[in-house]
C-alpha cells in the first residue's frame, strides 16, 4: 500500500512540475523581429519620438546617440537626463557630452520605453559608417525577455517568460548591474569567471589589460583569428590566449580564445558566443538561457497574432496593440487624441477583483443599450500590464470614457449609475 501511495505521489509531483513548466512558457506577448548585420554588428530598427531609425544592439555600457540624432529624432534638450551611477561611457573610448532623456522609444509593436537616458556622443564616424543613429543597451528590454538568434538573424521579444523552445534546464543566473549590463558566468576548466555580456566586441572573451596580464600566468598564448576595428579595438597575435575546457551554461565552446582590449574597463563575453547558439535574457528573473541552434525545433510562426472582432453592442476584450492601432498610439507621445469617430468606454478589470466581476454584466447591458452610439471595450489588467502602467491604472475597476476625437475621463470604482450620467452628459452631448 505504501509503495502504491509513493508511486502516486511521485506521478502527481511530476505532473505538477510539467504543468508548472508549461505555465512558465505561456506568454502574453511574443514578437519576432528581423535584424541585419553590418561589419559584424547587430543592427535593429526602432522608433524614437515617432521617427524611425537604426541602432546597434550594444548590451554592454550605455545607450548613446550621434550628435545629429538630437534634431533628427526630436530629442527634447530642455529635459536633461542623468545616470545614477557610472557617469562615463563604460566600454568605448568615445568622448561624450550631455545626457538627455530620449523620450519615447519603441522596438517592434510591443517594446516601449519612456524617458530612457542616453549619452550624446561628441562624434563617432564609425557609427555613421554603419548607417545608425547610435547604440541601444539592455535598459530598453527590462520589461521583457530578449532572445537573440544570429543563425536566423532575428530577435524574439516575449513577456513574461522565455520562448517555449528555450529549454528550462539550459539556464544560469546573471547579475544586472547599472552602467555595466548583464554579468554572466563562464566556466573555464570548471572555474567560474564573471564577464559582462557584450554584443559589440568580436571574439569570445575580451580582457582588460589588467585581467589579460593575470590570465597570461595561467593560459598559453595563441594565434588571433579575428581582429575588430570598431571603436578602435585592436589586438595582435601576441595578445591572445587559449582557453581550455570552456563552457557557457551547458554548451562547450571549442577553440576558445581570449584577447586583450585596451578600451575596456571590464572584461567581457564577446559577440562570438552568439555563433554557438541562441541566447535568451530574462531581465525580470535575471536568468540567462543558452542552447545550441539545433537543440529544439523552432515554430515557423512564433508571433502570436490576436485577431479581435469588434461587434457593436458588445463588450469587446481588447489588447495593447488594438489600443495603439485604433484608439491612441501613446508610444509617440503628445496629447491624447482618440482615433475613433465614436465615443468609447473602456473597462480595466481583473478576474480576482470582486467589484470588477460584479460590474461586467452591467457593462454588457450598457453596451447593448448604447448600441450604435458608443463602443464598449474591456482590458484584462493582468494581461496588459504595460498599457496599465503607462496610464497609471492601479485600482480596479478603472474606466475610461473617451469622447470622439477627445481624451479620457477617468473614473475609479464600480458606480454604474454615475457611468450613465457621464455617457449622457459628456460623451453624447
Amino acid at each position: 500500500m505504501k509503495t502504491i501511495y509513493t508511486r502516486v505521489l511521485v506521478c502527481l509531483m511530476a505532473l505538477s512540475a510539467a504543468i508548472n513548466i508549461k505555465a512558465q512558457t505561456l506568454n502574453s506577448m511574443t514578437e519576432v523581429i528581423p535584424f541585419k548585420m553590418t561589419d559584424g554588428k547587430i543592427i535593429i530598427a526602432a522608433t524614437v519620438n515617432g521617427e524611425p531609425a537604426d541602432f546597434v544592439l550594444d548590451l554592454a555600457g550605455h545607450t548613446a546617440l550621434l550628435p545629429e540624432a538630437v534634431k533628427k529624432l526630436r530629442i527634447d534638450t530642455s529635459k536633461p537626463g542623468s545616470f545614477s551611477a557610472y557617469q562615463d561611457f563604460q566600454f568605448k573610448k568615445v568622448a561624450t557630452g550631455e545626457i538627455y532623456n530620449i523620450g519615447t522609444l519603441t522596438i517592434g509593436n510591443n517594446i516601449f520605453a519612456n524617458d530612457l537616458p542616453a549619452f550624446i556622443l561628441k562624434d563617432e564616424p564609425y557609427l555613421r559608417k554603419l548607417g545608425v543613429m547610435g547604440v541601444i543597451n539592455c535598459s530598453a528590454f527590462r520589461s521583457s525577455v530578449l532572445t537573440i538568434d544570429t543563425q536566423r538573424k532575428k530577435i524574439t521579444l516575449t513577456q513574461p517568460y522565455r520562448p517555449s523552445y528555450m529549454k528550462l534546464n539550459y539556464r544560469a543566473g546573471f547579475n544586472l548591474i547599472q552602467g555595466l549590463g548583464n554579468v554572466c558566468p563562464l566556466l573555464i576548466q570548471g572555474k567560474e569567471v564573471n564577464l559582462v555580456l557584450d554584443t559589440w566586441s568580436e571574439g569570445l572573451v575580451n580582457l582588460t589589460e589588467k585581467d589579460f596580464a593575470a590570465w597570461s600566468t595561467t593560459y598559453p598564448k595563441g594565434t588571433l583569428q579575428k581582429v575588430s576595428n570598431g571603436y578602435k579595438e585592436t589586438a595582435t597575435d601576441e595578445e591572445s590566449l587559449i582557453l581550455p575546457e570552456t563552457m557557457f551554461v551547458k554548451t562547450k565552446i571549442t577553440e576558445a580564445t581570449a584577447v586583450k582590449n585596451p578600451s575596456l574597463k571590464r572584461s567581457t563575453l564577446g559577440k562570438e558566443i552568439l555563433n554557438y547558439g541562441i541566447i535568451s535574457l530574462d531581465y525580470g528573473h535575471q536568468k540567462v538561457y543558452f542552447q545550441p541552434f539545433d537543440l529544439a525545433p523552432i515554430p515557423e510562426n512564433e508571433s502570436k497574432v490576436i485577431e479581435i472582432k469588434v461587434e457593436d453592442g458588445k463588450l469587446t476584450p481588447i489588447t495593447r496593440q488594438f489600443f495603439i492601432d485604433h484608439i491612441f498610439d501613446f508610444r509617440k507621445g503628445g496629447e491624447f487624441v482618440s482615433k475613433s469617430d465614436k465615443p468609447i468606454v473602456i473597462d480595466f478589470w481583473a478576474t480576482w477583483c470582486g467589484p470588477c466581476m460584479r460590474l461586467l454584466p452591467q457593462m454588457e447591458k450598457m453596451a447593448e443599450q448604447y448600441k450604435g452610439k458608443v463602443m464598449f471595450y474591456k482590458v484584462n489588467a493582468d494581461k496588459e500590464k504595460d498599457l496599465c502602467n503607462h496610464f497609471g491604472v492601479q485600482a480596479l475597476p478603472t474606466l475610461f470614457f473617451i469622447p470622439a476625437g477627445g481624451k479620457p475621463i477617468i473614473e475609479v470604482g464600480a458606480t454604474p449609475e454615475k457611468y450613465v450620467q457621464i455617457i449622457e452628459e459628456q460623451l453624447l452631448k
